[in-house]
């Protein structure tokens, strides 16, 4: 929550007790948890219970809107000034306009580290760990405009200790910055169990090396998995900055991809088998032409539904991290013709290319390239061939797959433009999406054209190598 001080209400008195005397807090006896609410005052001042009007010289008052009625005839403070007025309210907007009448607002539930603090803000005075904990006003403002929740901190005897937290760590976390500033990091946000490792982290950025990896941390509603990024600090009055990204729900589609992956090539796939089995075992048994063509078009359906299946397997590939080099495209494309020939015979596949040509990309390229392929001689039918080419042009280099098909379906050229999810008629449908995924991750274009008289030419378009880091990259021509 923002602190919200008001300055028309401060007075002279916050400067210091007349005699160094204490200063005096009175908490109203009417406000639910009174007495617990006075064991959180600081204990450099002095506190009192009791209604407003009937105790005198209080620096502060402890009260809820019930009792904001009564200091139009408050006592005045031992300065001769109104005394100062902290309200305690539920987690709800505050009505009207308080703050002519109000210094701060505290709200519930209530924690001791926050009330303390909203009492020492409003006095004016410092606690023994104030000068320790507070974060320089320039550091406040930088890490408040930074997006992500971040946390500066000092390593003390390996522990983390917060010196200032954002807004959206806050938001992620649940706990207030009042709280936590001055607290040790991990007894707020590390689980128990993990509280070791955590160490050996601190440790690695303690000696100057940042740290970046995925972890469970703990929050206020429970734990959530987040990106770790620790930083360790060039100079100044922290030693490190905790970056945070919530990356539950990316976990979360990560691990249902796996499983959706696992269902769909094992159990439907031996589903399919039992099926296609079966159907073969009838075929033999029966002479009538409709029930063969009706066994016929079961074994059809069935192995559309396993190659469904294996394509959906490669979701889960698709998105495994690879680091992306230099390779070569037509080694590349050559082994995506040999593999298709052992699986079919049909995989009439010619290629037109240079001896050799880079490309800038992964393993994962290859998939998208025999998905294109099997796609194209699937539409070409048994005797029509396919033609592959791979040119450099500049910086780019490019991979075209050219058929004799019928056109591509507009279905399925909105897939593999990204414009929209359709519906799958077929196995090549999600084959084509994963291109399209695979492209788009290796920085890639992709474009799709029509043949004279007919036919499909679909091109992949991506860097032949990494960029000079000393200009702009250059403009692509084709």
């Amino acid at each position: 929550m923002t602190e919200h001080v008001s300055t028309n209400r401060r007075s002279a008195s916050r400067d210091g007790g007349p005699h160094g005397e204490p200063r005096r807090i009175a908490v109203a006896s009417n406000i639910d948890d009174a007495d617990r609410i006075a064991a959180m005052v600081p204990d450099e001042c002095a506190v009192s219970l009791g209604s407003p009007g009937c105790i005198d010289g209080v620096d502060l008052w402890i009260v809820d809107d019930a009792a904001l009625e009564s200091f139009e005839t408050a006592p005045p403070s031992r300065d001769g000034a109104g005394p100062s007025i902290l309200l305690v309210v539920d987690d709800e907007p505050l009505s009207g306009d308080p703050w002519s009448t109000i210094d701060d607002v505290v709200r519930r539930p209530l924690r001791p580290p926050v009330v303390r603090r909203r009492i020492q803000n409003v006095l004016g005075v410092s606690g023994p760990d104030a000068a320790a904990s507070a974060a320089p006003a320039a550091e406040r403002v930088g890490i408040e405009c930074v997006s992500q929740p971040l946390v500066t901190v000092r390593i003390d005897g390996g522990e983390r200790v917060v010196c200032g937290v954002n807004p959206a760590f806050e938001e992620l976390f649940g706990y207030d910055a009042d709280a936590i500033v001055g607290e040790a990091l991990s007894e707020w946000v590390v689980p128990a169990d993990d509280r070791a490792a955590a160490a050996e982290l601190v440790e690695q950025v303690d000696r100057g090396t940042p740290v970046e990896r995925i972890v469970t941390r703990q929050t206020a509603t429970g734990r959530r998995d987040v990106a770790l990024k620790m930083l360790p600090a060039a100079e100044g009055a922290v030693d490190a900055f905790v970056c945070y990204d919530d990356v539950t729900d990316e976990q979360c589609r990560k691990q249902q991809v796996t499983v959706l992956n696992r269902v769909l090539r094992h159990n439907i796939r031996n589903g399919m088998n039992v099926i296609l089995g079966n159907a073969e075992l009838l075929a033999g048994r029966v002479d009538d032409p409709t029930t063969v063509e009706a066994v016929r078009s079961i074994e059809d359906a069935a192995e559309d539904l396993v190659e469904l299946g294996e394509t959906a397997g490669s979701l889960q590939t698709a998105w495994d991290g690879t680091d992306r080099g230099v390779l070569d495209a037509v080694r590349l494309v050559e082994r995506v013709r040999t593999n298709l020939r052992s699986a079919s015979s049909t995989s009439g596949i010619r290629i037109e290319a240079p001896e050799s040509c880079p490309v800038l990309a992964d393993a994962h390229l290859e998939t998208a390239v025999r998905e294109l392929c099997e796609n194209a001689l699937r539409y070409s039918g048994e005797d029509a061939s396919v033609v592959v080419r791979v040119d450099q042009r500049t910086t780019r280099t490019e991979i075209t797959v050219c058929d004799r098909g019928p056109g591509l379906p507009e279905a399925e050229r909105a897939v593999l433009r990204g414009d929209d999810e359709t519906p799958l008629e077929h196995g090549s449908g999600l084959g084509l999406w994963i291109v399209n995924w695979i492209v788009t991750s290796l920085g890639g274009e992709l474009t799709v054209a029509d043949r004279e008289p007919t036919g499909t030419t679909v091109t992949l378009s991506l860097p032949s190598g990494p960029r000079p880091a000393d200009r702009p990259p250059a403009e692509v021509t084709r």
